[in-house]
């Protein structure tokens, strides 16, 4: 029976060079086995097929943003979930840019616009601290929970989305879609953004995950190879 794999890109198909070889080559067989692969990622459009060409990755479909935008192999858009324009005025007054690293917006296909850009479906502040991050991130999460959903990611940054997605929506909207029932989906991923689609959907976790995530996980595994391997092993049996 058809298995979809859906998996988080940075720190997880993506450890380093050697390992995104061995990843592809184990997804290759997946689906010549008639299965579906699929990368959800926080990375926005522009950065995540700068990876594709850099690497030469196959996959079916890819969710962009953390949820907010899904699109197929072709780049045709299949969902897409833009903040309510009216608070996006707001929440940049509650972020704090004037203490921002370096900040920007994505909107459904582009992946470096301003604030007053209609339409945004991220928008990215990197801060000096973690500490900072997770402030902001906590404030609002709390002030704008009506609206979007803020996610802690590495180097210290926050990434804010609209609340009707997250990678879990995505997953389910795209496998009805597909038609394919969600218990033959299987995930795998890493950070926060991730901890909804991996208790969802038969998820399972890299060793370095944050805590949050390994807590609703199946496993923990070393790779996405590794993963790969075990489900062709059951689907043998």
């Amino acid at each position: 029976m058809k298995k979809i794999l859906v998996s988080d890109y940075d720190q997880t198909f993506y450890l380093n060079d050697k390992d995104i070889e061995i990843n592809k080559n184990e997804v290759k067989k997946f689906k010549k086995d008639g299965n579906i692969f699929i990368i959800a990622t926080g990375r926005s459009f522009f950065d995540f097929k700068n990876k594709v060409h850099a690497y030469n990755i196959d996959y079916d479909y890819v969710i962009l943003n953390h949820g907010a935008t899904t699109l197929d192999k072709n780049d045709n858009i299949i969902s897409n979930f833009p903040i309510y324009n009216e608070v996006v005025g707001d929440i940049k007054n509650n972020i704090c840019l004037e203490e921002s690293l370096n900040n920007f917006c994505c909107s459904e296909l582009e992946s470096r616009v301003d604030f007053d850009y209609d339409n945004l479906t991220k928008i990215h502040v990197k801060y000096e601290t973690k500490e900072k991050a997770m402030q902001i991130n906590d404030i609002i999460n709390n002030k704008y929970s009506r609206y979007v959903i803020s996610y802690y990611v590495t180097c210290n940054s926050i990434e804010i989305i609209s609340n009707k997605t997250n990678k879990s929506n995505a997953i389910r909207l795209l496998t009805e879609k597909l038609n394919i029932d969600t218990s033959n989906v299987y995930s795998i991923g890493d950070g926060y953004s991730d901890i909804q689609m991996v208790k969802d959907f038969n998820g399972y976790c890299m060793k370095d995950s944050v805590n949050e995530l390994k807590q609703v996980a199946v496993s923990e595994v070393e790779s996405v190879s590794e993963l790969v391997k075990e489900l062709l092993r059951n689907a043998k049996r």
